[in-house]
């Protein structure tokens, strides 16, 4: 029976070992096809190895990665939607359901060694990566939507738009996603539309600075630490400050003792940033799929490059006069 409760609390704390390893999975399912044939096994043992088998032998075992890969594929054809088209709270759900299918994907191994900075990141710390990309994209999509907008008018209803997004995502608990917007308000080619800003309500201005404010990276994402401690899940936490915290371990702490030994205190303090990050992939968010709204989301299409947004940028609000940026506390 201990054996059965090591097998049962492994399956259901880290089943991802049983997704990635074939070899694991296959050998852990003969293990448990010869115990539950035995004549000597007691009835709640036998019931225990049944369970553990049933949910080893699941069909849909190898899909998750597959349905990811699928959930995060562009559009083949440009969306129709845009930031007009859609209402804030269809923007803000969708931005947080992508965000938090790759949270969950996210295996505790990817946060061993700085994987994510390794040469063979892609596949050491595949979905960590993949985090990082969405929010890089997500931010590039909101700077893109901004500069493109010709009139006026319109850039000023784009950064309400997103602003309101923002502020929806963090009623959500959904960090990562309001500081995907806050940094596309930061970004060079958004933050020098002077005249752009100079529009903006005094309201939404107040809104981005609060918003600001919670995900500021002062004393090591301080506020936002306090407020991911106060919060109930569901939460997405900006993955980036727990991989900086990962780092200064990892190069701060050698791996041994100056005696040879391991570094059990290193250990423990890596082990504690990682169960709190699984702490927040127990509970998931209850939000339905919209696929017109992830394709807009997902698009590609829509995505300027640096260099074609900071052109964009001065197309629309060209240096005509050394006016001074806009203050970033009132942006």
């Amino acid at each position: 029976m201990r054996v059965l409760n090591v097998l049962r609390h492994w399956v259901s704390k880290h089943f991802q070992d049983f997704e990635q390893d074939a070899a694991l999975r296959s050998q852990t399912i003969a293990f448990l096809d010869d115990i539950t044939c035995s004549p000597n096994l007691l009835p709640t043992e036998h019931r225990a190895a049944s369970q553990l088998l049933r949910l080893l032998c699941r069909d849909d075992i190898d899909s998750g990665k597959q349905q990811l890969e699928i959930l995060l594929t562009p559009p083949q054809t440009p969306s129709k939607e845009s930031i007009e088209t859609l209402s804030a709270l269809e923007i803000a759900e969708q931005m947080t359901y992508l965000d938090h299918q790759i949270f969950l994907a996210i295996r505790s191994e990817e946060f061993l060694g700085q994987a994510w900075m390794k040469s063979d990141k892609k596949s050491r710390a595949e979905h960590i990566i993949l985090m990082t990309k969405r929010f890089n994209d997500g931010s590039r999509l909101v700077c893109s939507e901004i500069v493109t907008r010709s009139n006026m008018a319109a850039r000023v209803a784009a950064i309400e738009k997103w602003t309101a997004v923002a502020d929806i995502c963090r009623c959500l608990h959904n960090f990562n996603g309001v500081l995907q917007i806050c940094a596309a308000f930061t970004n060079a080619a958004v933050y020098r539309l002077k005249k752009t800003w100079d529009k903006v309500p005094r309201t939404i201005k107040s809104t981005i600075t609060k918003l600001q404010a919670v995900v500021c990276s002062d004393g090591r994402f301080r506020v936002m630490r306090e407020a991911l401690h106060r919060c109930d899940p569901p939460c997405i936490p900006y993955l980036g400050m727990y991989l900086t915290d990962l780092s200064f371990i990892e190069e701060g702490t050698p791996d041994f003792t100056p005696d040879g030994l391991l570094n059990f205190s290193k250990m423990r303090m890596i082990a504690h940033v990682i169960r709190e990050i699984r702490h927040f992939q127990q509970t998931p968010y209850k939000i339905d799929h919209i696929p017109k709204v992830t394709s807009y989301l997902l698009d590609t299409s829509l995505l300027l490059d640096d260099d074609e947004l900071y052109h964009k940028s001065l197309q629309i609000e060209p240096r005509s006069s050394r006016l001074s940026a806009p203050n970033t506390a009132n942006v």
